[in-house]
């Protein structure tokens, strides 16, 4: 038995339910990593604290908007795969989303694809650890809404482009010899959460929908900043979840 054969099915000893009360609020959920979406979408909307669940680092609020005719959910997830993922299974049981649609930042590894478009992953490389707790070991994890999604896409006319996405928890060994082999593989962006987090809404049988925006460029032989930390970011990920407000009209 190897390290990444820690998929199996006997009984959890701990759940969400050990630490909060199940809820139900609404079955769609919007998530962002940015605390600038966050900031904005509190500022130009009328939204409503619902419940929040908690880290060792502090409260996770999860907020509440209508979008004219439903309640859409949304809150600002830690960064990585294992804190994602287990904060998106406790606002699950808290609230009882099941459609969870997912944006953020990410480096491209071909900004002549990639550049002006949003990018929508159809398989996610399993290089973290998460992903391996929740489905059987293999290299790359299917996107199964990555077709439907794509398809929205084209009916909103966003520009998009789709492909396969390395999801890594070393942003720090994102070597040239790993670069090449996943370019050589097909992927197209190098992220860290969509193949932890698919694996386990593919476990429950909750519904995953993801794309992200390249923000710098790891395709050449040096790294380099497009639009990271810079107010073009910021435009950018409030874009998303504009898209992302769409999006959660045709889900549901």
């Amino acid at each position: 038995m190897g390290i990444t054969d820690s998929f199996d099915t006997s009984r959890p000893l701990l759940g969400p339910e050990n630490f909060y009360t199940k809820g139900s609020i609404s079955d769609t959920c919007i998530v962002t990593f940015s605390h600038q979406v966050l900031e904005d979408v509190l500022k130009r909307y009328d939204c409503k604290e619902e419940t929040c669940t908690a880290t060792a680092n502090g409260k996770i609020p999860v907020y509440s908007l209508h979008d004219g005719t439903h309640k859409i959910l949304f809150y600002m997830s830690p960064i990585g795969a294992a804190c994602a993922g287990a904060v998106m299974n406790e606002v699950n049981f808290l609230t009882g989303a099941t459609n969870f649609i997912v944006f953020g930042s990410c480096g491209s590894l071909d900004h002549t694809l990639t550049d002006g478009k949003l990018i929508v992953p159809v398989e996610s490389y399993r290089d973290e650890g998460f992903s391996y707790h929740f489905q059987k070991a293999a290299d790359y994890i299917e996107i199964p809404n990555s077709k439907k999604l794509s398809e929205l896409f084209g009916q909103l006319s966003v520009p998009y482009v789709s492909g396969r996405s390395w999801t890594t928890d070393a942003i720090y060994r994102e070597t040239e010899a790993n670069v090449a082999k996943r370019k050589a593989e097909g992927c197209i962006a190098v992220e860290m959460e969509s193949a932890g987090l698919q694996a386990l809404c593919t476990f429950h049988r909750w519904e995953f929908y993801t794309f992200f925006f390249a923000s710098d460029l790891v395709d050449g032989e040096v790294w380099k900043n497009v639009t990271l930390g810079t107010p073009e970011e910021k435009k950018d990920q409030i874009n998303c979840f504009e898209t992302a407000l769409r999006l959660a009209a045709f889900i549901r």
